[in-house]
């Protein structure tokens, strides 16, 4: 069975060099367009594997896929698919971005199309605030889950707040604050209203600032301005991000809510592009940017790259020998054993920690299909 994988599955498929290693990419289409596209791909990946000798291992892979319905996990047209299978994988992940329409079987697994879900922060947490109501998910990727709901209650005489997280729960009781404040009418009541806000924002925050995580992972919070800066003022946690919503409108759909983290998200990764990309033009004068690839493999290997570029659809098919840090170059992908030479090194350098970033021709700074900058 072909399970759904997460952000932190895919870092470890980086390191997995266990083949055959079968890695099916396909885009979102109609369904029936979709199984037929599924198929191809399939009989792709059998004449690839039938190179391989172990006849028993080659019949279970091909058995795993061929159980395998690709839609029934897409939910929309606009998502891709990638399904990892070997001896010891079975995993399909989702993206919400434009997807090829391939199939590759290697020593490791091909995660190019995927480079840009491999090193954004797609586990992070999100946080709804409205004066009534709040909730705390924890979202990989394009999926979230509920962990902490509350609800606040302005009563007559006292007001109550109501907290949920997994199977616990607890109710707060909290009476009126009196005003210090001389006169009546409109001012007591706001001071009331401020002074329970702040409570009902403490009181969340010392729930939440334990959950796992809550001070390393990113966390966006969805509110007004108003409401978020009252917020910063009891957080512990060290950069919360605004996401503007209107919380009188009431909570927004979940999907709503991680597609617009998702796009915070993208568009830092374009400003940090842009910054690695002046950044390499300045190496580039000081001729401190390498472009052989022998080199810059044999330097991924090591741990030494700190920036890969690669040129945007470009591939090298072959063999990256990890023991000797040789390369075995074909025209394109005639066996059991060829992946992109250029996936292979991307792999390596994010495993080590490095960064991987794709350019367009014109972005590049010479004419080789990668360049690297080392570490100092």
């Amino acid at each position: 069975m072909i399970e759904k994988l997460t952000h932190d599955d895919l870092l470890r498929l980086t390191s997995v060099q266990d083949g055959p290693c079968i890695s099916i990419y396909i885009p979102g289409m109609p369904e029936k367009t979709l199984q037929l596209e599924y198929e191809a791909l399939v009989r792709r990946a059998t004449y690839l594997l039938s190179f391989d000798p172990r006849e028993e291992l080659r019949e279970n892979l091909l058995q795993t896929l061929y159980k395998f319905n690709p839609a029934e996990p897409l939910s929309s047209r606009e998502q891709g698919l990638a399904i990892f299978v070997n001896k010891h994988w079975n995993g399909y992940f989702i993206a919400n971005h434009e997807m090829p329409s391939k199939v590759v079987v290697a020593e490791t697994f091909h995660l190019k199309p995927l480079l840009e879900d491999l090193q954004g922060d797609h586990t992070y947490h999100a946080l709804v605030l409205s004066a009534e109501e709040a909730l705390l998910l924890n979202c990989d990727g394009g999926t979230g889950t509920e962990v902490h709901t509350f609800l606040f209650h302005q009563g007559q005489h006292s007001n109550s707040i109501h907290w949920k997280h997994h199977d616990e729960s607890e109710t707060a009781q909290i009476p009126h604050l009196k005003s210090h404040l001389r006169g009546r009418g409109s001012q007591d009541t706001q001071f009331k209203k401020k002074s329970g806000a702040k409570l009902f924002l403490r009181w969340i925050e010392a729930k939440i600032s334990k959950e796992q995580g809550y001070k390393t992972l990113p966390l966006f919070v969805f509110t007004n301005e108003t409401f978020f800066t009252a917020y910063k003022e009891v957080s512990t946690h060290p950069a919360p991000v605004l996401c503007k919503i209107d919380p009188s409108k009431g909570m927004p759909r979940m999907e709503a809510l991680i597609h617009q983290a998702n796009l915070h998200i993208q568009n830092n990764m374009t400003k940090h592009k842009n910054l690695s990309t002046m950044e390499m033009e300045e190496l580039a004068r000081q001729k401190k940017v390498i472009d052989d690839l022998i080199k810059i493999s044999r330097a991924a290997l090591n741990g030494k790259v700190k920036t890969l570029f690669l040129r945007n659809n470009s591939e090298i098919w072959g063999h990256l020998h990890r023991r000797s840090s040789q390369i075995t170059f074909h025209e394109k992908q005639i066996d059991s054993k060829d992946d992109d030479i250029l996936d292979d090194i991307a792999c390596e350098v994010i495993r080590h920690g490095g960064e991987v970033i794709v350019l367009t021709d014109k972005d590049m700074p010479t004419q080789s299909p990668a360049a690297a900058i080392l570490n100092a």
